[in-house]
């Protein structure tokens, strides 16, 4: 039995990050036999063997933030399962889409998790830009790679497609991995697609088995599963949560995914779709609009923590974006361990004239980012320094005298 799973948005991707990496010789892969020779191996810290062919400025950003979405991934798995992985997972990146192709990877695609009585591997193109969409994949298919490795089984299907998914929209800050966040595209989209009537039933989605899964891959059906997951997880201030935890481990136990829903859920599958679409419905625009602030305000904070290690001082929010965008900013270069991938500072410059508008305490040593956000609700960027490094990069929030937003909960794992 082989399971690929794809898609078929745009392939390539940068790549960069944060420690040296130890490299050897090119060699043949030892366990999945793909055929290329003229990949490296790097044996990483972390939770990842890479094969590749891409420089090392551009594997580093990848085993920097792959590190922090396996964590994300342990954490939630270990929480449901109990244990851990404990071998390092083979992730081979291409720098070019002819060798991933000719190497097992599906056409059209950016990234794969496959497995057959070889082994099982992660594959991905590495040449291009890498952006949000290409994120995506590789961190979807990155949680199908750790959850068989987990469990040696993989969820029943929707719930499957639905946690990758749930996985796939989660951002990093260059010190945490975040998830929760709901794209407003998707949001419309998701509330789009319920309303004209796109879903299947939620029984249906349910029974869908892998075969009929995989024999037409529809973007609905990932919308579903996703907002099903997303639904379980935060609905009614995470009512849901322990129980679909208790779904799985009696899946897990042997038991089919029917009994086990049965036996958690109950029969009832109209009461459930009524819940799931009044929360949908209900949801507000750009629903986690406060999350994603809080991710840029990080990311921002975290160059700046940095630049002030290096002695650079700022007295107003204006003078450190002006640094930032006219490249004046100190920051730590390829390979010191500090370094971020300046992909990650461009993204936050470019999303945070959107998520609100920008000031700096600088009365004290430690300068602190501030943005206040439409709805009076006020983040606080701040961070600590210790042995001439910065640590403790974190975000206080403050709200205002409006109403928070109605989506709780906020999953992040960072160092």
């Amino acid at each position: 039995m082989k399971i690929q799973r794809c898609y078929t948005w745009v392939m390539g991707f940068v790549v960069a990050a944060g420690i040296a990496l130890a490299g050897s010789r090119a060699e043949s892969y030892p366990k999945n036999n793909l055929g290329s020779t003229h990949l490296k191996v790097y044996n990483a810290p972390g939770f990842y063997t890479f094969h590749t062919d891409v420089s090392l400025k551009k594997l580093r950003q990848i085993w920097l933030r792959m590190n922090f979405v396996a964590e994300a991934y342990q954490q939630r798995l270990h929480g449901i399962f109990g244990g851990a992985v404990t071998q390092k997972l083979p992730f081979y990146i291409f720098k070019n889409s002819h060798e991933y192709y000719k190497d097992g990877g599906m056409p059209g695609s950016a990234g794969v998790f496959e497995y057959s009585y070889k082994g099982q591997w992660l594959m991905a193109i590495g040449g291009g830009e890498l952006n949000h969409q290409i994120w995506h994949v590789i961190q979807h298919e990155g949680f199908h790679q750790f959850t068989f490795a987990f469990i040696h089984r993989f969820l029943p299907a929707w719930a499957n497609e639905g946690t990758a998914e749930f996985f796939g929209e989660g951002l990093f800050t260059g010190s945490s991995f975040v998830t929760g966040w709901i794209p407003p595209y998707r949001e419309a989209l998701i509330k789009y697609e319920i309303l004209h009537n796109k879903f299947k039933t939620i029984h249906a989605m349910r029974e869908m088995s892998y075969s009929k899964w995989n024999d037409a891959l529809m973007g609905t059906n990932y919308d579903e599963a996703w907002s099903m997951i997303y639904f379980l997880a935060y609905a009614n201030h995470g009512r849901y949560g322990v129980p679909f935890t208790q779904y799985l481990r009696l899946y897990r136990q042997g038991f089919d995914a029917e009994t086990a829903w049965d036996r958690v859920f109950g029969d009832n599958d109209l009461a459930f779709q009524r819940l799931y679409v009044k929360y949908w419905m209900n949801l507000p625009p750009n629903a986690t609009a406060e999350l994603y602030a809080r991710v840029q305000t990080q990311a921002l904070t975290n160059f700046l923590a940095r630049a002030v290690t290096l002695k650079q001082r700022f007295y107003s929010a204006r003078h450190f974006f002006a640094a930032a965008q006219d490249g004046t900013l100190k920051v730590y270069h390829f390979p010191n361990r500090l370094w971020l991938p300046p992909s990650l500072l461009n993204h936050a410059l470019h999303e945070s004239t959107r998520v609100g508008t920008w000031s700096m305490d600088s009365a004290s040593r430690l300068p602190k980012l501030i943005c206040l956000m439409p709805d009076g609700t006020k983040l606080i960027g701040s961070f600590r320094v210790r042995d001439g490094r910065p640590e403790d990069v974190g975000v206080k929030v403050v709200r205002g005298s409006k109403k928070p937003l109605s989506v709780e909960g906020l999953e992040t794992v960072a160092r």
